[in-house]
């Protein structure tokens, strides 16, 4: 009898540990499922057209899936908080809604901001406190959607965080979006997607001098990038935008190591990175692309100026997907993989950071040409023969590919993992004797 005492004790001791087991596992899930992200993003790197239909219903097309709503009877609240003139800007991005099929008296502008709108008779700046109101903050949970207008992102910190802390506004938009909502915003609206943000800089100023945690922006003598807090509700990586446009892939690749994010993304004007947490991608919409930065198995020198090894980058547009979980890319079937090069070797790129450079260097010197490397060079005189800057050499590895196509009878590419090194240089101009001669004749 005491044997199957034991038995019995033994069983029940392993009953109540089973229990324990799937409980533990019951609240680990339910854990997870509660800190689950289920809304999306939609940033945009400056300059929206307000024809930019397809950008335009991607955002509203996730704030109908919110809450199952119609488009007329979506609620949405424009931040107007960066802009200098606040009230036009919002005025603005509400008649666009307006424009793609939402009821006027749906859409609201927040009262909080810093700058007064010489437009209106009242003075905005007064709002420079609005966010710790309650009031707003419960009724900003009944929004589908929030939009953070353009001007400085700085601003948008500055009065939605106080030590740290979010103020209810904050808190209330964190919830919608945790609970489904979409959140959008273009140029700084852009910029405060990730935490650290990036607030100023060029690509030159990063990679020769680093970065700053100082405000720096407007001192035309402190070129650093500098990195300060953001609102944090894209985790991963550093958002960049204007960027192709503005050859700003030299700051983000520095701020993103500063910051410790392996991966960095650069959204061009006039287009939007849609992140979807649900399947944990992000689409490209709009007129140009998006840049992916990997910084995973790069290396970097700790001394300025900057150099680097083995930075991977991509660059996708429209109809392309990126998966950050997996690091794979969903291209589009519109673009067909470029098995027979269209261009012939290329030649030098002498203006790396300048408009539309890059996109120029990755696409039609590399992916689309008959050359595996393609060079661009970023320098400054400073003096009347000599200079400095930078040597970048993009190549291609087995892992690169190159796609091209055309989208509603516009060409598209992609160019995907192409090895990128920095290295610094010292320029010494020579002047052609002979030719000097020859002008001195005229």
């Amino acid at each position: 009898m005491g044997k199957w005492k034991h038995v019995i004790a033994v069983t029940a001791m392993l009953a109540v540990c089973m229990v324990l087991v799937i409980l533990g596992r019951q609240l680990e899930t339910d854990a997870t499922g509660a800190n689950e992200t289920k809304g999306s993003l939609v940033i945009v790197g400056g300059a929206l057209s307000p024809d930019n239909e397809e950008v335009y219903d991607s955002f509203l097309s996730l704030g109908m899936d919110y809450r199952n709503k119609a488009k007329d009877e979506l609620k949405i609240g424009i931040m107007p908080t960066a802009s200098a003139t606040p009230i036009e800007s919002a005025s603005s991005y509400k008649a666009d809604f307006v424009r793609y099929g939402v009821s006027e008296e749906n859409i609201d502008i927040l009262p909080i901001a810093v700058s007064d709108d010489p437009s209106t008779e009242e003075d905005e700046s007064k709002w420079n406190d609005g966010a710790y109101n309650e009031d707003l903050a419960d009724k900003v949970k009944q929004y589908d959607a929030i939009w953070f207008v353009g001007g400085n992102q700085l601003d948008y910190t500055k009065t939605l965080i106080n030590d740290g802390e979010d103020t209810p506004v904050l808190a209330s938009i964190r919830q919608i979006y945790q609970d489904g909502a979409v959140l959008g915003g273009s140029s700084a609206g852009a910029a405060i997607m990730s935490d650290p943000m990036i607030g100023a800089g060029t690509s030159s100023g990063a990679l020769n001098e680093g970065v700053t945690y100082e405000d720096n922006y407007g001192d035309a003598d402190d070129n650093r990038v500098f990195l300060t807090q953001g609102l944090g509700f894209f985790e991963g990586g550093t958002v960049d935008q204007h960027f192709v446009k503005r050859g700003r892939f030299g700051r983000l690749i520095v701020g993103a190591w500063d910051a410790g994010n392996e991966m960095g993304y650069g959204i061009d004007e006039n287009s939007a990175m849609i992140v979807h947490n649900d399947d944990q991608s992000i689409e490209v919409v709009g007129e140009s692309g998006l840049v992916v930065v990997d910084l995973s198995n790069a290396k970097k020198t700790t001394d300025f100026p900057t150099a680097m090894k083995d930075v991977n980058i991509s660059y996708i547009e429209k109809g392309d997907r990126y998966f950050w979980e997996s690091k794979t890319y969903q291209i589009t079937e519109d673009k067909p993989l470029i098995e027979q090069p269209y261009y012939p070797e290329s030649t030098t790129n002498t203006g790396i950071f300048g408009e539309d450079a890059l996109k120029q260097v990755l696409t039609y010197d590399l992916v689309d040409s008959d050359s595996n490397e393609a060079i661009g060079l970023a320098y400054e005189l400073t003096g009347d023969k000599r200079g400095e800057g930078f040597k970048l050499v993009f190549s291609e590895t087995k892992q690169t590919k190159g796609y091209w196509g055309k989208i509603n009878g516009e060409e598209s590419y992609a160019a995907i993992n192409v090895s990128l090194d920095v290295t610094p240089m010292k320029v010494k101009l020579k002047i052609d004797k002979v030719n000097e001669k020859k002008m001195e004749k005229f």
